[in-house]
């Protein structure tokens, strides 16, 4: 018992010896913080956010928080931190996106033949790349008469054994397409010729267009421009083996056809004025052809023309169209090489009879020193369901040069102006309606075309293709004031000749690809040897041509 007491009073000594402890390390505290209080007034108010009661002292004052005044607090940092996070996902999700999108587009890439035109084009339609044929393979045979030998006093015929034969016509090959959505670029090869040791220009397109402009087009390089109205007909969709003479003509002399080297800007809009309309205004600046060397070389400028043409489809009712278009160009003759000074390079205006595999040109006024030479040219067509009617008007005018021996004018110079015309038309017997295109990247800009074979020739069914029966009757004259002789200071006329000619044809489209076509050309001739002479020159004679053709 008394053991107990003992060792009961032991235990509570100890108890108050700690107690005594922690209340006199309490109170050291709580004087050293006070000290550090006087002399660091910020730590302590950061530090002494609370006071530890121990036992029975009483608590000391609470210092409340004070905010930072070093920057934003730590909620504000926080909400930032979280915004970044949420925008770095953000930005990793639509990165995996696009790139899951252009995986989606490459493995979309396709290939088509719409056509028979391999075309292949990228998953998301930027780019596109279309191969492109086209192969006409003629033949052709000149009737002349048979007194065509016989020389007279007044008859001795000009061209008198005519090259009938075989000639690959035209044999293209190319590429074209898109490129960044907003290009377009064409790249064509010529393989075929013109007959009788001519050839057409081997590289006869090479052009790059811009189209980012709504309803513009900006064309750059080899290029064909729109001019004339067969002129923006393609190739592949004549309705008859040639263009007409005064197209040609157009085309060689005052800058239009292809391998022209060139700029063009155009604009095309449908429903321009009406919601059915179709308005094309088209320029361009050219030079020569790709293989041509006219004009070059030392003293010499390349020969240049200014060209301009516009078409207006005023009425269709989606099947049937009626279209007038007009042309203008302004070739400039330039310097000429070796000649004497102030003198050019010459005009000629001539073509075929409207076949090409022979080369001589039945009319033609021959070389015609000038300053610079116009033209103008006025047409119109119209489609009813499958009947179609077309013409045209061209004028040409000639600054030709005064010549001079010294400062002494032998002869003044003067304006020989020429014409010519024709009116065509066709009728599909099958009943398919001639086609209007409204535009194409092709020069196809605003023309009537080809029909559209509803059922394609098979000896497998009841089909037969398409049949058109066309029709066209061409005057050119270029002859000028032709029985003038050279007089005193006068010059002498042109007689360049007049031809005639009365074109029948079949078109056979056993497909939308291929075509057959047979035409016969009853041709008059009247040309006089020179200028007041009356020996007669001309002929009559009858070309017959037929042709096999492919394009896509």
């Amino acid at each position: 018992m008394q053991g107990k007491a003992i060792l009961l009073a032991g235990v509570a000594g100890a108890a108050l010896m700690m107690c005594g402890a922690a209340e006199a390390q309490t109170t050291t505290t709580k004087t050293t913080v006070t000290k550090h209080h006087r002399h660091h007034h910020r730590v302590v108010k950061r530090r002494t956010t609370a006071t530890v009661v121990t036992g029975s002292m009483p608590a000391a004052a609470a210092v409340p928080p004070v905010a930072s005044e070093a920057g934003p607090s730590l909620e504000e940092r926080v909400r930032r931190l979280e915004e970044q996070i949420e925008a770095d996902h953000e930005r990793e999700e639509t990165e995996h996106t696009r790139v899951v999108a252009l995986e989606q587009n490459f493995n979309d890439t396709s290939w088509s033949f719409d056509n028979a035109r391999p075309t292949i084009k990228s998953g998301d339609g930027r780019f596109t790349m279309a191969l492109r044929v086209r192969f006409q393979a003629d033949d052709v045979n000149f009737f002349q008469d048979s007194n065509v030998n016989t020389v007279t006093p007044t008859r001795n015929v000009q061209f008198k054994d005519l090259s009938s034969g075989a000639l690959v016509r035209r044999a293209f090959f190319g590429v074209e397409g898109k490129a960044f959505n907003d290009f377009w670029y064409e790249f064509r090869l010529n393989a075929g010729g013109g007959g009788s040791a001519e050839t057409d220009p081997k590289l006869s397109l090479a052009r790059v267009a811009y189209l980012g402009i709504p309803n513009f087009e900006l064309n750059a390089g080899v290029i064909e421009p729109a001019f004339m109205y067969e002129g923006t007909m393609s190739s592949g969709a004549l309705p008859f083996l040639e263009r007409p003479e005064i197209d040609n003509i157009a085309a060689d002399t005052f800058g239009a056809g292809d391998s022209r080297r060139g700029v063009e800007a155009r604009f095309q809009k449908q429903g321009t004025f009406m919601p059915d309309d179709n308005l094309v205004l088209d320029a361009a600046f050219t030079g020569a052809k790709t293989e041509s060397t006219v004009g070059h070389g030392n003293g010499g400028d390349e020969q240049t023309q200014m060209l301009g043409h516009a078409a207006y489809r005023v009425w269709s009712d989606g099947i049937s169209n009626i279209s007038f278009s007009g042309d203008y160009s302004h070739a400039f003759t330039g310097g000429c090489a070796g000649c004497a000074p102030g003198a050019v390079n010459p005009i000629t205006l001539q073509d075929r009879p409207e076949f090409r595999e022979d080369g001589d040109r039945l009319i033609s006024t021959g070389s015609i020193s000038a300053k610079t030479a116009d033209m103008w040219a006025l047409s119109g067509g119209a489609n009813f369901e499958n009947f179609y009617i077309g013409g045209e008007y061209a004028h040409f005018s000639v600054d030709r040069l005064p010549i001079r021996s010294g400062s002494t004018v032998l002869f003044n110079g003067d304006n020989p102006v020429f014409s010519g015309w024709y009116v065509e038309g066709s009728w599909v017997i099958t009943g398919e309606p001639k086609s209007y295109t409204v535009s194409a990247n092709n020069n196809e800009v605003g023309g009537f075309g080809s029909p559209k074979v509803a059922s394609p020739f098979s000896f497998s069914g009841d089909s037969w293709g398409a049949w058109e029966l066309t029709a066209r009757y061409s005057d050119t004259d270029l002859n000028w004031d032709q029985n003038r002789i050279a007089s005193g200071t006068t010059q002498a006329g042109i007689p360049g000749g007049d031809e005639r000619i009365i074109m029948v044809g079949i078109n056979w489209y056993l497909n939308n690809n291929i075509k057959l076509q047979l035409n016969d050309g009853i041709t008059h001739v009247s040309k006089i040897a020179a200028a007041g002479s009356p020996v007669q020159v001309g002929q009559d004679l009858n070309i017959l041509g037929v042709r096999l053709q492919f394009t896509n």
